[in-house]
């Protein structure tokens, strides 16, 4: 869309709501005088806002009629939809997907005020769907979170996490304060033999870190979470329930 396009769509977006200065009115009706689908334009995107407004938010949606002319503007499906002003006789034709899009930049435009009210888009007339239920259920459940109780070996560092289980292993998300070393610090989750498998490493932060990590064990076969520091030493830990 080029500046010219950009300014029409300008000008039949205020005049559909009604907001045209003298200058602007007066830019409008010279553009008018070289193109009478301006006209044409702004009586159906009104008709068509109007719709929207009277609808409302509780009233079910509507599909507003269209017009075959101004489809076609809009779509750009011909060779002969594309624009041109008697101006331009000897200028080349405009495309009508340009042409389009102008008309389309001012239905985006006008589709923010209507009658005074905030329209919304047609979204906001669809009833929202239910969000989806949090998934619930003791140690191992695939998918739920599982709070876990943090022991540091230092009293500054405050760390708030748990586990998700999951088919293809555990995941650990993890929310801590208080670890400004720059480390690197190592999550190691320990399984019923002892064997110790790394989940992930982060650096030390003065703000809030926060970390989801992964391991290759299933939740049913973990019995511990250690967070240690470079040196080896375990920066905090937790026991966990049997899954």
């Amino acid at each position: 869309m080029n500046a010219r396009d950009d300014r029409r769509a300008e000008l039949i977006a205020a005049a559909v709501a009604y907001d045209l200065d003298e200058n602007e009115a007066a830019e409008l009706r010279e553009l008018a005088a070289s193109d009478p689908t301006v006209d044409t334009d702004i009586a159906e995107l009104r008709a068509l806002t109007g719709t929207l407004g009277s609808r409302g938010p509780t009233g079910p949606w509507l599909e507003s009629p269209t017009s075959p002319d101004l489809r076609e503007r809009v779509m750009g499906t011909t060779g002969d939809s594309a624009w041109r002003s008697p101006r331009e006789n000897n200028a080349p034709r405009f495309g009508g997907r340009r042409r389009s899009a102008a008309l389309v930049a001012a239905a985006a435009t006008v589709g923010l005020v209507v009658g005074g009210g905030v329209v919304l888009g047609i979204d906001a007339f669809r009833q929202p769907a239910d969000p989806p239920a949090a998934i619930t259920g003791p140690p191992g459940t695939l998918g739920a979170y599982e709070q876990v109780a943090f022991t540091t070996s230092v009293p500054s560092v405050d760390i708030e996490g748990g586990l998700v289980a999951h088919t293809w292993g555990t995941e650990t998300i993890l929310e801590m304060d208080g670890i400004s070393g720059r480390g690197p610090y190592e999550v190691v989750l320990v399984d019923r033999s002892g064997t110790e498998l790394p989940s992930g490493t982060f650096l030390g932060s003065d703000i809030t870190i926060e970390c989801r990590m992964n391991a290759a064990v299933l939740r049913g076969d973990v019995t511990e979470i250690e967070i240690r520091s470079s040196d080896g030493s375990v920066l905090a830990s937790a026991q966990l329930p049997a899954a």
